[in-house]
């Protein structure tokens, strides 16, 4: 157990790249991975929180890369993922994890800017990091990639549209790309959490808290692992039994 994340599977010689890793799941999740033995490349638009968690993977031994690069920036995310590979010389696991929230308020209330930001980070910009991830893992002929979705991407609320939108979307472009790549050697799944919930939706939450980020870190980890090896297009759920109500 590293960094308070314990985590059992072995991904020593590896690589994997994060996104959204200044803060929360994503910084839980480069430390998680790096606990596992993995090299890992940082990506973020801050870049002091991207220095602040690879300066977190070294101390303890770990070896990061960090890049700064915006999800909704084709080119920058590219180019990302290919300056990766170049120091690392391969890319074994990615985690698409940058996101935002959005606005609370109805559907018909949404300024068109407010809710075409939110799918451009959260649904395309997953795709965006997919589309080169993807060309690069097929090279190798391996890899998994997993995408932070939601408790939304499954069900829904109200003030909360593009969100769940997006999350919906993600779920579907995850199973789509598991079926494109079955045969390729590269796996992508999903993991969906509890995070950010108001106290009514908490008191829905069987366990009663919304997940930690290392519990969603974890969960990336073990899908990224070879202990994970038959698991493509599924959704594991980190909800504290929230869906099951």
């Amino acid at each position: 157990m590293v960094w308070g994340v314990n985590v059992a599977a072995d991904l020593s010689g590896r690589t994997a790249l994060i996104t959204g890793a200044a803060s929360g799941i994503g910084r839980a999740s480069a430390l998680a991975f790096a606990s596992a033995g993995a090299s890992v490349a940082l990506v973020d638009i801050d870049a002091e929180g991207l220095a602040n968690t690879a300066a977190a993977t070294q101390a303890a031994g770990g070896r990061a890369e960090t890049l700064v690069a915006d999800v909704r920036d084709l080119q920058a995310v590219t180019f990302a993922i290919e300056r990766a590979v170049q120091a690392f010389g391969r890319l074994d696991a990615a985690h698409n994890n940058a996101g935002v929230p959005g606005p609370y308020v109805p559907l018909d209330e949404y300024a068109e800017q407010d809710f075409m930001e939110i799918l451009q980070v959260d649904l395309a910009g997953v795709w965006r990091c997919m589309r080169a991830e993807i060309r690069h893992m097929r090279t190798q002929g391996s890899g998994a990639i997993v995408n932070t979705s939601s408790m939304l991407g499954s069900a829904a609320m109200p003030d909360n549209g593009a969100y769940v939108a997006a999350k919906h979307g993600v779920h579907g472009m995850t199973r789509a790309a598991a079926l494109e790549l079955g045969g390729t050697g590269i796996r992508v799944t999903r993991t969906a959490m509890t995070s950010g919930v108001s106290d009514e939706l908490l008191r829905a939450v069987p366990l009663g808290r919304i997940a930690e980020p290392e519990e969603i870190a974890a969960a990336a980890v073990w899908l990224c692992s070879p202990e994970a090896s038959y698991i493509t297009g599924s959704v594991l759920v980190a909800d504290g039994g929230w869906l099951a109500g």
